[in-house]
């Protein structure tokens, strides 16, 4: 397995979602307020781009800190384990 994969993995995921959120609630959207079918499908298509390129520059910054995150906790539960049984 490569370094940094499952890194990718969830920055792919996170964008993958974030494009899927902007692209149904501008379908939504644009439905509930009596846009054609057509129109309001191509301004989803638009948002969804929007979003996955948007996502390309936002969603590493937010993994790394969820990650780093996840680190300090498991590193403090290991430090306060080993006092325990010190």
């Amino acid at each position: 397995m490569k370094s940094g994969t499952a890194r990718q993995n969830l920055q792919r995921q996170l964008t993958a979602y974030l494009g899927s959120i902007a692209f149904g609630t501008s379908f939504l959207f644009a439905s509930l307020c009596g846009v054609d079918g057509l129109t309001a499908l191509w301004r989803s298509v638009l948002a969804l781009g929007a979003a996955l390129v948007a996502g390309q520059f936002l969603a590493p910054p937010v993994v790394d800190s969820v990650l780093q995150a996840i680190a300090r906790d498991e590193a403090k539960r290991l430090a306060d384990q080993a006092k325990e049984d010190a």
